[in-house]
Parts: structure tokens; sequence; C-alpha cells
């Protein structure tokens, strides 16, 4: 299911969906912005929301991609850099100024460049099976170990 709230950035005028937990930010904790994966909406982090544990703990703040559920813009070509320009301005519209950052994978990419375009803006990223079946091998593989 898609974000049912969404609101309104100027990078390439979108119109971003996101979804919050306890349907408020709670300006006390610190805010974690996770970003789903390709071909899936806010519903992924479903868990996360409804997660009493993590959310008397932190805000979550689940930020649908463009071309993803209610995440849309005035143009049909767009690039992982223009995804986390809008996710950084959603951020700002919504009040949040700095916030761990996780991302599953194609989520991890847009994750890593806002790092890189605002970093005083993140508290810390969490790039989470960027390659899919690809981390696994890699990690099995002994490849870290060599570094």
């Amino acid at each position: 299911m898609a974000a049912t709230r969404t609101v309104q950035v100027a990078h390439l005028d979108s119109k971003v969906g996101y979804a919050i937990s306890n349907d408020e930010l709670d300006s006390a904790k610190p805010t974690c912005v996770m970003i789903n994966s390709m071909n899936t909406t806010v519903s992924l982090y479903g868990p996360q929301m409804n997660s009493s544990k993590l959310t008397d703990a932190i805000n979550v703040l689940a930020v649908e991609p463009l071309g993803h559920g209610a995440t849309s813009c005035n143009t049909d070509h767009f690039t992982y850099w223009d995804t986390a320009l809008v996710v950084l301005q959603a951020m700002t519209a919504l009040g949040v100024e700095k916030a761990f950052a996780l991302g599953t994978s194609q989520g991890g990419w847009i994750v890593a460049r806002m790092a890189l375009l605002a970093p005083e803006r993140g508290s810390g990223p969490i790039r989470k099976a960027l390659l899919g079946e690809m981390d696994l091998l890699y990690t099995n593989s002994g490849l870290r170990s060599r570094r």
C-alpha cells in the first residue's frame, strides 16, 4: 500500500509520499528516515512502524522514492541523485533537520547520495541489502576479511 500522506517539494516539482510512526514526529526523539526498495512502498516498513519497542525510542519516517507509491514528479527521467535531493527537501518540509537514514536495496544507494549531498544532516547511514543476494555471496566469500 502506498503512502497516504504527501508533501510537496521544489526539486522536480515533486510530491513525496511518506509515513510517520505514531502519526507525528516527536522532537525529543531521534529520527530514522527509511527509503524502501524497488517496486515497494512505505508498507515495507510496516513492522517497524508498528513496533512500540522501536517507536518508543525513535521516530520512523518512511519515504517513497521517485516513481514509487505516492511519490511523483514532473518528469519521467530522474536519478538516485534526484531522489536523494527530494528526500532531503521532504525532511526539511517535515521539520527533520538531522536523521539516521536507512535504505533497503535501491534505498541504500539513495541514502549514500543523501550522505554525500548533505553530510551535516545525517546522524549515520544504514545501508541494507544493497546488492541483494550478492551481499551474501560477498560476505561468505571472505572478501571482507581481505581488505
